[in-house]
């Protein structure tokens, strides 16, 4: 049974006036642009979804994760959290150099403190996180076809949330959810995590299971 958490989850956003500064000096580091996958993974690091994780995975912590399914200091965790980058801006990069985190449009979310690279073996991964190192699975696919063979790891400061402009009223962060939960006097939460939007019979099976427990 879980005990009643009301403590704020850390979120790795700096304040505002701290996001305006750091904005301006982010501006003259060398910058890697996010594809839309690795903007899902620095909001969930920021906004204090993959809480404890405070950035990507280093190499000792990505090695844990792939093997028994944690952290170096013995933290559960499931699935590696990776930047993957292309080898010649891995080869850019050094341990210890700050970088830029960008969106799409130029937009700098957050910078991040190199502290590991790595060329880590994709198919070992694809074996131990997903059963099988089969292409037919999407994530083995992507793991091999779309992501960047090196891998930097080290901690994130957040300037910004990345802008939505669909499902607003859907995107709460951790903490805005446990507000809305105790607004709401819930003492139990059932939480379902899909590969996919949830359509109608994931929602069905959803009410069930709450109804259940």
């Amino acid at each position: 049974m879980m005990t009643p958490n009301l403590t704020p989850i850390p979120e790795l956003y700096v304040s505002y006036d701290s996001a305006q500064k750091l904005k301006v000096e982010a501006a003259d580091l060398v910058s890697h642009d996010l594809n839309p996958r690795q903007i899902c993974d620095l909001e969930l690091l920021m906004n204090g979804g993959f809480n404890p994780l405070k950035g990507f995975l280093s190499e000792a912590d990505y090695d844990g994760v792939v093997e028994n399914m944690r952290t170096a200091d013995g933290t559960l965790w499931p699935i590696p959290i990776t930047l993957d980058v292309k080898e010649d801006f891995a080869a850019s990069v050094e341990i210890g150099q700050d970088i830029a985190l960008r969106d799409q449009e130029g937009v700098i979310l957050a910078t991040m403190t190199v502290t590991d690279k790595w060329k880590p073996n994709k198919a070992r991964e694809a074996e131990k996180v997903f059963g099988a190192d089969d292409s037919a699975h999407p994530a083995v696919n992507y793991l091999h076809n779309t992501a960047g063979d090196w891998y930097l790891g080290g901690p994130v400061t957040g300037i910004q949330q990345p802008v939505h402009y669909d499902f607003r009223a859907r995107r709460d962060t951790p903490n805005e959810l446990r507000a809305y939960f105790r607004k709401l006097g819930w003492r139990k939460v059932v939480a379902f995590q899909t590969r996919n939007p949830l359509h109608r019979a994931h929602q069905e099976l959803t009410f069930r299971a709450a109804k259940e427990a």
